[in-house]
């Protein structure tokens, strides 16, 4: 593609996101700048290598603020750790139709989250989720306090899609809960970013049967044991590995628009997981000495 065919693609692009932010975007947007002095965050995703991020950067996790994402609340460490933030994005929380597996998953998530959370803390979710029965039951615990944010993709001139990022309309496509968790930390005005349990490895559990039927491990820091299981679309449909893999690009091709999202900003991202497959922020390596993380 040559340059001038390249740009008018993304002028093409820039025109559809305003399309989708002026039918799916909500202007009475909270995200707010951070009401604290700390300028650094840790995001805890639930990758299998979390736990040896745990024991191994134990020092770091523990004296910054943390968000934490999906199914944290099940863990043990959950109620250890504490998270000022917590990011939820798939539309199973809130939609009624999912899966047996999920809706399971989600009312232990429900219960979690009102029986465990005795601190501050704010969780944030998509707009649809407003008059969710996720919403109305998890708000009843005073502690949460809930923020919606603006989950519409944007994508096109880079110029354009930040603008639209710092006003909170729009974000890089949301194909993964780290992608929003990311962004929304950047725009409550961190600086300093730092990723753990960002194993990102499902590639490596793929497999299509003989019946040609594709599973993937759901695996977490926190299981007993893998869980292998087809993914589903919203409509109910199991994936096809192109469509797996067509998830997987706009999710490692949207870490690239967030690191250059943060420089524009002045903020950096590092990713200090041991096992990573995101190759967009630089690595760091923990200087902690392994060690079980307590109260």
């Amino acid at each position: 593609m040559n340059r001038i065919q390249k740009l008018l693609s993304e002028i093409f692009q820039s025109l559809f996101s305003f399309v989708k932010i002026v039918l799916l975007s909500h202007f009475a947007v909270q995200i707010r700048k951070k009401d604290v002095a700390a300028s650094e965050v840790v995001i805890l995703a639930n990758g299998p290598g979390l736990k040896n991020d745990l024991l191994q950067s134990g020092s770091l996790i523990k004296e910054n603020l943390k968000f934490c994402v999906n199914f944290f609340a099940l863990s043990n460490e959950y109620q250890s750790l504490k998270p000022e933030y917590y990011i939820l994005a798939a539309p199973e929380f809130w939609l009624e139709k999912t899966s047996e597996y999920f809706r399971t998953q989600k009312e232990s998530l429900i219960t979690a989250l009102l029986t465990k959370t005795d601190w501050k803390m704010n969780l944030f979710i998509p707009f649809q989720a407003v008059d969710s029965e996720f919403h109305s039951a998890v708000k009843k615990n005073p502690n949460i306090k809930f923020i919606f944010y603006n989950n519409t993709p944007v994508e096109g001139l880079k110029s354009v899609s930040h603008l639209l990022f710092r006003v909170n309309l729009g974000m890089p496509r949301p194909h993964n809960v780290l992608i929003p968790s990311i962004f929304l930390a950047l725009n409550l005005g961190f600086k300093k970013i730092t990723l753990f349990g960002a194993d990102h490895s499902w590639h490596e559990e793929i497999k299509v049967d003989p019946l040609n039927k594709v599973t993937v491990n759901h695996e977490h820091f926190y299981d007993g044991e893998k869980i292998r299981m087809p993914m589903y679309k919203l409509e109910g449909e199991e994936y096809y590995i192109h469509d797996i893999f067509r998830k997987l690009h706009f999710a490692f091709k949207g870490y690239f628009v967030l690191k250059t999202y943060a420089e524009s900003i002045g903020a950096s991202i590092l990713n200090g997981s041991n096992k990573s497959y995101i190759d967009a922020f630089e690595r760091i390596i923990s200087t902690d000495v392994p060690k079980k993380i307590t109260d």
